[in-house]
């Protein structure tokens, strides 16, 4: 399947012209904390969509600083790497110690264990996160209708899946199992205890899954 974030080209607006008409749709009945940004880069995936481990989070969170972020030339050089899938130093971007943005610190804090027990280019080459809704907003709310993007997460996962490679559900099971039925009964699949606070940590993931993450990512 295409990838349809490859060579993308944002002009008017940072919403896929794929999927411009139902975010339009959302945006204009949402509250202001549930709208999708039309403004910040989205991150549909974050890490090389190769990774041998998958995260699954809902969507990129906002924050009033990372509307200068978003204008920040290495900021942009980074994240078009990132949607291109061209080479990168660190290719879960946000670990690459020459960013410094609201995203840096976010997954800094929830990887910090995994980092700590490897390295943080051995895990910044071997994860990648898939966001079910590519665009930033203060809070989630589900779209009830199926972005066209969303096709190709689904690809993805879908194709993970299949090589048995593990995956750690993030945010909402539910949500990513209505989307890829197959995760459902997926046995390498990982579930948080806190998901509202969806760090990697060995009490988070539980000491057994915890040590078969450290050794597929050593």
């Amino acid at each position: 399947m295409l990838n349809p974030w490859l060579n993308y080209k944002f002009e008017n607006s940072t919403v896929h012209n794929e999927d411009l008409d139902l975010i339009n749709q959302f945006n204009s009945k949402a509250k202001t904390d549930f709208q999708y940004s039309d403004v910040l880069l989205p991150d549909p995936y974050i890490g090389s969509l190769n990774s041998r481990l998958m995260l699954l989070a809902l969507n990129p969170g906002l924050s009033e600083s990372d509307f200068d972020v978003h204008k920040n030339t290495n900021y942009i050089e980074h994240h078009w790497k990132n949607i291109n899938q061209t080479e990168l130093d660190y290719p879960f971007y946000y670990l690459n110690p020459k960013l410094d943005c609201p995203g840096t610190d976010w997954w800094h804090n929830k990887l910090k264990w995994i980092i700590q027990d490897l390295n943080l280019k051995n895990v910044a080459n071997n994860i990648c996160c898939l966001q079910l809704t590519p665009y930033h907003s203060v809070r989630f709310k589900r779209n009830p209708k199926q972005l066209h993007t969303q096709s190709f997460i689904a690809h993805t996962l879908k194709e993970h899946i299949k090589k048995g490679y593990p995956i750690v559900i993030m945010r909402s099971k539910k949500l990513w199992v209505e989307l890829v039925p197959e995760l459902g009964t997926y046995q390498n699949a990982f579930l948080l205890r806190n998901p509202r606070n969806p760090t990697l940590s060995p009490n988070n993931i539980g000491d057994e899954n915890y040590l078969k993450l450290l050794e597929i990512l050593g």
